[in-house]
């Protein structure tokens, strides 16, 4: 839960209507804040007094507590060359866009939390990354993705607090990797994919609310810092605990040749590639984590 030690702060937020975001803006109206939402949806209209939406930055007086930063095309789709440079784009404009406001002002924000993923690291079957290791050199395109739009973010960090989110697979009700997966799961033909040998670095959406309360009320958290549970969990970990939850049997998977013929690079970054992740920061700060079994996590939904 969002609960700020100053209150009445105005945000600006973009990408409010994803999945973090919506939860994020829910628990900062509760916590008495206003928010100010940049979205690509015309004419949306906000029901809440302390909610309004703009589609472009020069639409609002650019006068703001904090700005977070999450706006992005949808990652986890065939990639083509012509979605790739939408999924970069969308990123790196608006993100240069508040960074040029925030050079130009007289009185800039105090902290700046810009969205980034565990991809920057690279994939290894043997590393465990965390927040002070040094990326692989893969050339990899969710890699080189990440390394531009935190480069971006950070070239104002000198001006106000920059916090970097190394987010990893996200596990909650309503989006991400559960809204993805749920009606395979729950008809019975879901399974893991590959061997299931992969690592996946998760995290709970509450956890998520938790690590940005911790960043929000801590003034020395600057940098990255990784959003991730403390136990990664394998591929086939993952799939049976989904399995259980539905009551089904964890009988079928996808070769990995089909994977790569169906998703292609992407696939073979994100969904076949081990990333193993530590969330050292987090708990360096004092941060208790709601759920570190992946079981129990999903039997949380």
């Amino acid at each position: 839960m969002i609960k700020l030690l100053n209150k009445n702060c105005k945000f600006l937020i973009t990408g409010a209507t994803g999945f973090i975001g919506s939860r994020l803006c829910c628990e900062l109206l509760e916590d008495g804040h206003q928010i100010v939402a940049l979205t690509r949806s015309k004419n949306k209209i906000s029901d809440h007094k302390n909610l309004i939406y703009i589609n472009h930055l020069g639409d609002h007086e650019f006068n703001y507590d904090i700005i977070i930063n999450l706006a992005g095309a949808p990652i986890s789709i065939y990639w083509t060359h012509k979605n790739q440079q939408e999924i970069y784009q969308s990123r790196l404009k608006i993100t240069g866009e508040i960074v040029e406001k925030i050079a130009s002002a007289k009185n800039p924000p105090k902290l700046l939390i810009n969205g980034s993923a565990i991809g920057f690291y690279g994939t290894s079957d043997n590393i465990i990354f965390s927040e002070n290791s040094h990326c692989t050199k893969q050339n990899l395109f969710s890699q080189n993705l990440c390394k531009d739009w935190e480069n971006e973010a950070l070239k104002v960090q000198e001006k106000l607090r920059v916090v970097i989110l190394r987010t990893g697979v996200v596990v909650g009700n309503g989006g991400g990797i559960i809204k993805k997966l749920s009606l395979p799961f729950k008809i019975g033909v879901g399974g893991f994919i590959g061997d299931g040998s992969q690592i996946m670095s998760w995290i709970h959406i509450d956890d998520v609310m938790g690590i940005l309360n911790l960043v929000l009320n801590n003034a020395s958290i600057n940098g990255a810092i990784n959003l991730c549970a403390p136990n990664a969990c394998s591929n086939a970990e993952f799939s049976r605990a989904l399995t259980k939850k539905f009551g089904r049997p964890c009988i079928f998977h996808m070769p990995k040749i089909v994977a790569k013929t169906l998703f292609g690079q992407m696939g073979e970054e994100l969904l076949l590639a081990s990333q193993k992740v530590a969330p050292h920061k987090a708990i360096e700060n004092g941060y208790d984590f709601k759920y570190v079994d992946i079981s129990k996590a999903i039997q949380s939904l």
